[in-house]
Order: C-alpha cells, then sequence, then structure tokens
C-alpha cells in the first residue's frame, strides 16, 4: 500500500511509468501491486520496490 501511495504522490500513474520506477516490465509491476495472493518471491520484489522508491521496510 505504501509502494502506491508513494508512486501516486509523485504523479506515477501510468502503468510503464509504474515499471519503470519499480525497475520492471510494467505488466509484472501491475500484478505484484495488485495481486491479493502473493506468490513466493513476491515479498522480496516488493521490499527491493520499496527500497528503489525509499520507502520503510517491513521493519518498519
Amino acid at each position: 500500500m505504501t509502494i502506491g501511495q508513494k508512486l501516486d504522490g509523485s504523479g506515477i500513474t501510468i502503468p510503464a511509468e509504474i515499471g519503470a520506477a519499480l525497475g520492471m516490465p510494467a505488466a509484472e509491476a501491475n500484478k505484484l501491486l495488485t495481486r491479493h495472493h502473493w506468490q513466493e518471491g513476491n515479498v522480496a520484489l516488493l521490499e527491493a520496490a520499496a527500497a528503489r522508491l525509499g520507502v520503510c521496510g517491513s521493519d518498519q
């Protein structure tokens, strides 16, 4: 949720821009941020995305 808020606050709302901000293809970024059931490896991807955006990690 924090990742989405950071993106929105930065005016990053277009899928291609979201993908670029997270360092992954747009479709992959969209699936990651909208998934209700995480798959193996998703937490690591979310933590990497949070770090890339400079938002707090899971220890906060």
